[in-house]
């Protein structure tokens, strides 16, 4: 497996993997395809956030991650294809956008959880510190945590 930067060209994988990802769970047809028509929306998706693809050995991609980079780092998107739930893979891309968060400088980073995922946040540390409404008028738990910066590099 790799981590690697993800590209413009890669939209359509990523949005294949969301939407297989929250497919997973027990959501209707009618709502997983208004899920798809907002989920890695436009070209500009991979230019504005910090995402990362992670590969199998054979260079498919599984799973991704994006990120908002800020004194609060947002936590845009993680997602796994489901025959990898529960594999680690979601631990790997987390803990590769916190590692990435906190070497920008960010001291704590938030999301809107995918509410069957809070477990596994709060098994990666993080805790719900809100609720709001999603635009696709669901309520969503708002998750933070807090991170501990990278120091600085000296210089020899």
């Amino acid at each position: 497996m790799r981590i690697r930067a993800g590209t413009p060209a890669d939209r359509p994988v990523l949005r294949r993997i969301a939407v297989a990802a929250k497919g997973h769970w027990s959501y209707g047809p009618e709502f997983l395809a208004r899920f798809a028509a907002v989920i890695v929306p436009d070209d500009d998706y991979v230019t504005r956030r910090d995402v990362r693809v992670l590969e199998d050995d054979d260079g498919t991609p599984i799973g991704f991650s994006a990120i908002l980079h800020g004194g609060v780092a947002v936590l845009d998107d993680l997602w796994v294809v489901p025959e990898h739930i529960g594999s680690g893979i979601g631990a790997i891309l987390f803990d590769d956008a916190v590692s990435r968060a906190a070497a920008r400088g960010a001291t704590r980073m938030e999301w809107e959880a995918e509410p069957y995922a809070v477990g596994f946040y709060e098994r990666q540390g993080a805790t719900v510190v809100g609720r709001v409404t999603s635009e696709l008028g669901r309520e969503m738990p708002v998750m933070r945590i807090l991170l501990v910066p990278a120091s600085p590099v000296e210089a020899p």
